[in-house]
């Protein structure tokens, strides 16, 4: 890989995430594809579903162990529709800023196996930043071998990849400042940590709980279990506030700016 980024765009930043129907936030939008832009070599972005994924998935009963095999089949075209509407809005949003991405839909490549990856092949990826583009992929509904079809989020995905591609940098975009010892919506004074290694993980770990909008993903515990099986690989990682404008760029160019750093 020629320095490989990979950025997780948080769903609560680039839709509307309570509005309905589903919106984006072209503000946000437009500032985060300059920045996409500063990067000096490939990139990969994934998109987290924010209220065109999970308003639908919710819809249909994904995250409830109950729901059936059928009706979760059901859920499956209009979670398609609404995730392609998402990513074709964003993908013109990047090109017209001159970041030249293509969208490479989940669905059409992962097979899951009771909520995890149990195949998920990277050729077309690879063979797109081969060829000078960015790789746009987004959370999604996949067809499962147990269940019929489940979630697959843009956490799983964006940590899969570091992975998988021997990424440099993964950099998940959220609407905090990264990681916190507590919801700073119930409290404000909440201690931000700068720098969660293994000596902290187990402690904040614990601390850390779902989101508080609509999301069947599971917040900040599931994306920090995500990320711990990026132990050991040297890879540059950190969780920061996309809503905030340059923290971005700042990553991207190694400059220091306000996050959360994961050495573990």
């Amino acid at each position: 890989m020629n320095n490989l980024a990979i950025v997780k765009l948080g769903g609560s930043v680039i839709t509307h995430k309570e509005s309905s129907p589903p919106t984006v936030n072209k503000d946000n939008l437009y500032r985060i594809a300059r920045e996409l832009g500063s990067h000096d070599g490939e990139l990969i972005v994934v998109l987290g579903g924010g209220a065109h994924g999970h308003q639908a998935a919710h819809k249909h009963g994904f995250g409830k162990s109950s729901t059936t095999r059928e009706i979760l089949l059901e859920g499956v075209s209009p979670i398609r529709h609404s995730m392609t509407v998402l990513s074709l809005e964003i993908e013109q949003v990047l090109n017209g800023e001159g970041v030249q991405a293509v969208v490479l839909p989940p669905f059409t490549m992962a097979t899951l196996q009771n909520r995890k990856i149990a195949d998920f092949p990277t050729e077309m990826i690879q063979r797109s930043l081969d060829s000078g583009l960015v790789a746009l992929t987004h959370g999604d509904v996949c067809f499962d071998n147990i269940l019929g079809a489940s979630i697959l989020s843009g956490d799983t995905i964006a940590v899969y990849l570091a992975k998988e591609m021997k990424a440099k940098a993964l950099y998940i975009g959220t609407d905090v400042d990264g990681v916190l010892e507590d919801d700073p919506r119930i409290n404000p004074n909440t201690k931000h940590i700068e720098v969660l290694d293994t000596s902290t993980w187990d402690a904040i770990v614990a601390k850390t709980g779902p989101s508080s909008a609509t999301d069947v993903t599971g917040g900040m515990k599931k994306k920090l279990d995500e990320i711990s099986i990026l132990a050991g690989l040297g890879i540059d990682i950190a969780i920061f506030n996309l809503g905030v404008s340059n923290r971005l760029s700042s990553l991207l160019s190694g400059t220091s700016t306000l996050c959360t750093r994961i050495q573990i």
